[in-house]
C-alpha cells in the first residue's frame, strides 16, 4: 500500500500560531484530519485500510534529487510516527509518547 506524511508545524505560519496560541490549535487540525481519513474508511465499500501515527518532535527538512527533485522530512520524529503507523491496527490512530 501507499504510505503518506502529514506535518503540520513546520511552515513558518504554523511555527508563529504555535508560539502565539501553543500546540492545541495546531494538533486539533491534525487530529480532524486523522478523524475524516478514518470516517472515510469507515464508509469506503473498497477494502482500504488506514493506519495512522502521530508523534511530536523537531524535524528537519530538506529537498533530495537532482532529476526530480522531492521535499522530504527527516529525523527521529518521522520516524517513531512511521513505525507507530506500520505496526498500528488499521482504523486506529497511534500516538506517541511525547
Amino acid at each position: 500500500g501507499e504510505e503518506y506524511v502529514c506535518a503540520v508545524g513546520v511552515v513558518p505560519g504554523d511555527v508563529l500560531e504555535d508560539k502565539d496560541k501553543g500546540h492545541e490549535v495546531i494538533l486539533k487540525r491534525l487530529i480532524e484530519v486523522a478523524r475524516a481519513v478514518l470516517k472515510v474508511q469507515a464508509s469506503s465499500k473498497e477494502e482500504a485500510e488506514f493506519k495512522q501515527g502521530i508523534h511530536t518532535g523537531p524535524v528537519v527538512a530538506g529537498v533530495i534529487g537532482q532529476k526530480l527533485p522531492r521535499f522530504r522530512l527527516f529525523g527521529d520524529t518521522i520516524n517513531t510516527a512511521a513505525r507507530m503507523m506500520q505496526k498500528g491496527l488499521p482504523g486506529e490512530l497511534q500516538f506517541g509518547e511525547e
